[in-house]
């Protein structure tokens, strides 16, 4: 088999776990409105790739339109919240996924959906508002971004509210 088939069939299994929750796909992303947030899961393939080896990861994102400039739209790479799949399993530590196969292909879709709904899920679930991000970030923790950056969003946020 080849990249794409692997690529294909981590996806569709990455599909047939979101999309019951309300996330949309195109392509390898997936997204899923709420009242004033975006959430965002993209399958990403490494540059070492080749034809006969899937390296992937999963990148989690929530966009938050008040924050973003007039037409944007939703973005991984734009999100006001960031974070890799493998960053909130037990180990925490950046996790990519290897499939020379269809075996390993397989393997790791199964893993990919065990780790987004034990794992992703409960914590995007947990950041359904612009209020539940703005807190996350008021207690200091701030994935993706730097204190600064969280701080910049704060500000926008209470001066989009009429509070600065």
């Amino acid at each position: 088999m080849s990249l794409s088939s692997y690529k294909h069939s981590v996806v569709d299994a990455v599909a047939g776990v979101l999309a019951p929750l309300g996330f949309r796909k195109s392509g390898s992303k997936f997204s899923r409105s709420l009242s004033d947030v975006v959430h965002l899961v993209s399958v990403q393939s490494s540059v070492s790739s080749t034809a006969s080896l899937l390296r992937a990861t999963v990148n989690l994102g929530i966009w938050i339109p008040a924050l973003a400039d007039d037409g944007a739209k939703p973005d991984i790479w734009a999100a006001h919240w960031r974070e890799r799949l493998g960053f909130l399993m037990p180990n925490a530590t950046d996790r990519w996924w290897e499939a020379r196969s269809d075996r390993e292909a397989a393997a790791a879709a199964l893993e990919i959906g065990h780790a987004l709904r034990t794992f992703a899920l409960p914590v995007l679930d947990s950041l359904a508002t612009a209020d539940a991000v703005a807190a996350l970030w008021r207690s200091g923790r701030s994935p993706g971004l730097t204190e600064r950056g969280a701080q910049r969003y704060l500000d926008a946020l209470d001066r989009g509210r009429g509070a600065g």
